[in-house]
């Protein structure tokens, strides 16, 4: 087995083997050519510093494992983890680990995070073992469309103001953030992510807020809720029910929100569902 960097192979090698190592995975999230171009692109990935695990078989070479390395200033994140079937119990994962941490190293970055889907105890360990530490649960919540029983209850008596922004405007709230991201809903991460749009909103009991998000033809997706003032399971739930009077017919994902964030009781409120948790996880090098 040699660890190959990830130029050395094709887009569809790569998709091909991640797909192949998720098969069995608790969440598989498949992968086309054109997604993980997107996803290298919007997430700062440096396929130099990534790599595949490459095993010679006969006069043909098999990829048994790849993991991919973000890399913004000061600070790396490892991504797209995953070993084939054929190649687990070998310690292929912990030799892409790694390298990639050893490519962070070589970024000088002084922090590197990953992420870790909830129930995935193998790869768990392995980060644990590695020396890197929880911080926080981070929940991936859908709702489906045409939620009318709670979209009639928007209460267009019960906000005003509304404000709808275009890219730029979205991109001037999400800036404003006062919490920690996760890597994939930082800023950076927005700013490549093509059009944005928010929606911005009072509410008759004082609250303020605005949500940001993405629209495609049949789902809503990027979304990410800010309140500034006021009960935040309230003012989040009314700026949802609004988000979906204008979309009722796409499905919805929002990505990594904290667990322990005041505004997620209003996910639960506007008719969200919980997929998955993931458990991020930090190491300082």
């Amino acid at each position: 087995m040699r660890l190959v960097p990830a130029p050395h192979l094709s887009m569809e090698q790569l998709a091909a083997a991640y797909n192949e190592a998720r098969v069995d995975y608790i969440v598989p999230m498949p992968l086309t050519v054109n997604r993980l171009r997107h996803y290298i692109n919007i997430y700062d990935v440096d396929l130099a510093r990534s790599c595949a695990a490459v095993e010679r078989i006969g006069n043909q070479e098999k990829i048994l494992g790849l993991g991919m390395l973000g890399v913004r200033t000061g600070r790396g994140w490892i991504t797209r983890l995953g070993v084939l079937p054929s190649g687990r119990r070998r310690g292929i994962g912990r030799s892409i680990m790694e390298h990639l941490l050893r490519g962070a190293a070589e970024c000088a970055v002084s922090v590197t995070w990953l992420d870790v889907i909830k129930g995935n105890t193998p790869a768990h360990e392995l980060f644990l073992n590695l020396g890197f530490i929880e911080t926080r649960e981070l929940i991936v919540a859908r709702r489906p469309p045409d939620y009318q029983a709670q979209s009639a209850r928007t209460g267009r008596g019960h906000v005003h103001n509304v404000r709808t922004y275009n890219r730029e405007g979205a991109l001037a709230l999400l800036e404003q953030r006062r919490g920690r991201p996760s890597w994939l809903n930082e800023i950076e991460s927005f700013r490549k992510a093509g059009d944005l749009s928010a929606i911005s909103l009072a509410t008759t009991q004082g609250g303020r807020g605005w949500v940001a998000f993405q629209v495609s033809l049949l789902r809503l997706t990027r979304i990410v809720v800010e309140v500034i003032v006021g009960d935040p399971a309230g003012v989040c739930a009314a700026l949802l029910h609004t988000l979906h009077s204008y979309y009722p017919t796409q499905d919805a994902i929002s990505e990594n929100v904290p667990a322990d964030d005041p505004v997620w009781p209003g996910y639960l409120q506007a008719g969200y569902i919980e997929s998955f948790r993931r458990i991020e996880m930090v190491r300082e090098i």
